[in-house]
């Protein structure tokens, strides 16, 4: 299975919001009342003033108001994990500039905002995970004249890398960063309807097996949960001692279980549900404050 690089936008843009089947969908009710909502929702219309991509980057700024995650003018190195469409990614990268790094991470082909570079790929793969690293360990800056190989899209070191070459500079060689990240942030849950790239399984058949919403309480809960558990695995392989952490979790019975493995990896593990959340959503945000060192993921799973 490939992974695509995608080069840093040179533009904040836009994903297009023209949907095939739209007027089908309105005739159903539950459909026009989430039109209606959206139109009224002080939060949606306020992101299109700011050219924002979704309204969850106010969700974002309440957390980092609150928890204080990012610093200016401190090279700080953040990922997004599940950033389409980038309104995280936007936030995060405002208020780390002008030093701090931002890397995206989504299995959906997303053209990352302004500032920020992106990888299109499986979170749950190892191979994702030292890709991450690679990038902070070299301090890459993707533009059109990065060495990206030409079928498999991503770093030509990398390919070399996996295929056993050993014939790369000795500046080079040095070894990877174990933990290269300050920050880890995951809005993830339901994938971001595609509208570049060509089709293939790799890409859309993201719509089958990752976490859509369903309407049922308990499922959305359950769903929510594995990938929480896969941002915390994330943290776990690639984020600094005393690094921060943010997930969104659909709450149910298994709070407390996240709750309980996040006391393991974090010395602070906070709730808070933004005032930019629906009152009717089940939606929580777990934050993770300074990460402990030598954490065992063994230990951490077994609760």
């Amino acid at each position: 299975m490939s992974t695509r690089i995608v080069t840093k936008s040179l533009a904040l843009g836009s994903l297009g919001r023209g949907c095939r089947g739209g007027l089908v969908w309105c005739r159903f009710n539950s459909s026009a009342r989430w039109v209606s909502r959206q139109q009224a929702d002080h939060y949606t219309n306020e992101a299109k003033v700011k050219s924002l991509r979704s309204r969850a980057a106010f969700k974002l700024m309440e957390i980092d108001h609150r928890f204080k995650i990012f610093k200016e003018n401190s090279a700080q190195k953040v990922l997004d994990l599940g950033f389409a469409p980038g309104a995280w990614s936007q936030v995060a990268y405002s208020r780390t500039r002008p030093d701090g790094q931002v890397m995206g991470v989504d299995i959906l082909p997303c053209i990352p905002p302004k500032g920020v570079s992106s990888i299109q790929a499986n979170i749950l793969s190892s191979k994702t995970h030292e890709l991450v690293r690679l990038y902070f360990s070299r301090h890459y800056q993707l533009n059109m004249e990065d060495d990206l190989h030409k079928n498999h899209g991503y770093f030509q070191e990398a390919l070399e890398a996996e295929l056993g070459n050993t014939n790369l500079s000795k500046e080079n060689t040095q070894p990877l960063i174990k933990y290269p990240l300050d920050v880890i942030i995951s809005d993830m849950y339901e994938p971001w309807p595609q509208t570049t790239g060509f089709w293939n399984n790799f890409t859309n058949a993201a719509y089958h097996r990752m976490a859509n919403t369903t309407g049922v309480a308990i499922k959305d809960h359950y769903m929510s949960m594995d990938l929480c558990d896969a941002a915390l695995v994330c943290a776990i392989d690639l984020l600094k001692p005393d690094g921060s952490f943010v997930c969104k979790l659909y709450t149910g019975k298994e709070d407390n279980l996240l709750e309980k493995r996040m006391k393991q990896v974090f010395r602070s593990v906070r709730r808070f549900k933004p005032k930019a959340s629906r009152d009717e959503s089940k939606e929580l945000y777990f934050v993770g404050l300074n990460k402990r060192k030598d954490v065992d993921k063994v230990k951490v799973f077994s609760i």
